[in-house]
């Protein structure tokens, strides 16, 4: 019999800046699942509770967005304990690290220094491994299906079975196969799971993906450009490999800090789903790093694929301010567009100010749901897969779609062992294994 207690430091009735601190009641230490960051409307990091560094036995980091991993270095100062996180994982966090560092300037509590103390105190572990942490903890490690080198984790701490999703998918995609329920035991104690999109069900990825090749060939053939605003790891090489399958023979341009994101997954091909197709379609795109480049190869009708996906920053605020005054050319977002970022200001009114000054947009707009979370239909499906008995904690998610979702889990399934924790809740669950 065990006692685990569970405590929400981050993510709790929120989408993002996820974190989460488990450990047995009766030990002086215990483990933290991420340790992400959000960003406030002026580029502020909204950090996670503190858990003192001396107190964490080990780290887990599901995956390298910064809503994830972005306040983990500031747990390096002192004390630091050992991360486990996939190869791939560990490449892209460093160069998230980094440029959460210039997005937010001073703000952030940590350095260099800090980012390259996560590295040293790293373990690379990979799907199907179980590692010995302690004497009485054991970890397996799982595909999430989300991004490239996401995990799922499931400790065995004293007996009890503790399941953390981080941010998953169960549907496969261009890039990924599905996350891998089927080495997901039944009979897991806990399941801390994400439920970003709780209250939508996706639309087939057939359908999103003819209507947005539709768009591009037509914009192009027009005489207009396309702009790809993307999420650096997962979005970038989704929509590269995409418009690759898709047989697009126009130029397509990678700008920004997904350049070296692309090259950092072409050295893991075994974590996707068609390596050979992603390599041709890397090779298949031009990389720009020059404004001298950028201004030639604009020129003529181009597709740029580019961060920030939300607009804040990065080479495609560059690409926006020269193409969106041109009714001929198409400015594409493929990801969600949280509120107070210049992407959903441009969704919603047309117009956004970035860097202090406003760009009214000319060009076509469009939007389409090509998200790497699991969906309403197959978050319920993940929710089914395990006994009635297992305790269910609904994290990463809008406090009010959740406990919609759950109003629906009852009436529907009959379920109801299912919680939707706040930040800073602490819960003692009791473990009768």
């Amino acid at each position: 019999m065990t006692d685990l207690m569970v405590r929400v430091l981050g993510g709790g009735g929120e989408v993002g800046r996820m974190a989460i601190f488990v450990k047995d009641a009766s030990s002086d230490k215990g483990f933290l699942f991420d340790y992400g960051v959000n960003f406030d409307e002026n580029d502020r990091p909204v950090m996670p509770s503190h858990v003192r560094p001396k107190d964490i036995a080990a780290v887990f980091l599901s995956h390298a967005h910064l809503d994830h991993c972005g306040a983990l270095p500031s747990l390096y100062v002192s004390s630091p304990p050992p991360v486990y996180a996939t190869p791939l994982t560990l490449e892209l966090a460093d160069i998230m690290f980094k440029d959460a560092i210039k997005l937010s300037g001073y703000y952030l509590p940590y350095e260099d220094e800090e980012i390259k103390a996560v590295l040293e105190h790293a373990i690379p572990v990979t799907y199907g491994e179980d590692i010995d942490i302690t004497k009485d903890v054991r970890a397996t490690i799982i595909n999430a299906g989300h991004v490239p080198g996401s995990m799922l984790t499931l400790l065995e701490i004293n007996g009890a079975r503790v399941l953390f999703t981080g941010d998953f998918n169960l549907a496969p995609s261009n890039l990924l196969r599905g996350a891998d329920i089927n080495n997901v035991p039944r009979d897991v104690d806990v399941v801390i799971m994400e439920g970003t999109y709780v209250a939508n069900t996706h639309p087939p990825r057939e359908e999103v993906e003819r209507e947005f090749i539709r768009v591009v060939k037509e914009t192009i053939e027009d005489g207009g450009s396309v702009l790809i605003p993307v999420l650096t790891i997962g979005r970038a090489q989704e929509i590269l490999i995409t418009l690759y399958k898709n047989g697009i023979d126009y130029p397509i341009i990678i700008d920004g800090l997904a350049r070296v994101a692309n090259q950092i997954v072409a050295k893991y091909p075994h974590y996707l789903a068609n390596p050979e197709l992603y390599l041709k379609a890397v090779e298949n795109s031009l990389e720009v790093t020059t404004d001298y480049q950028r201004k030639s190869l604009m020129k003529e009708p181009v597709i740029i694929v580019s961060p920030a996906g939300m607009l804040k920053g990065g080479a495609s605020v560059y690409y926006l301010k020269k193409l969106g005054r041109d009714r001929r050319n198409a400015v594409i977002l493929p990801s969600y567009q949280a509120p107070d970022t210049p992407g959903f200001e441009l969704l919603t009114r047309g117009r956004a100010f970035i860097d202090k000054s406003e760009v009214v947009l000319e060009a076509k707009l469009y939007w389409f749901d090509f998200s790497s979370h699991s969906g309403r239909a197959e978050l319920e499906a993940f929710i089914n897969h395990f006994s009635p008995d297992t305790r269910i904690l609904l994290v990463h998610t809008e406090a009010i779609k959740a406990l919609q979702f759950l109003e629906r889990l009852k009436v529907k399934y009959g379920i109801d062992n299912v919680h939707v924790p706040v930040n800073e809740e602490t819960m003692l669950i009791h473990v009768g294994r």
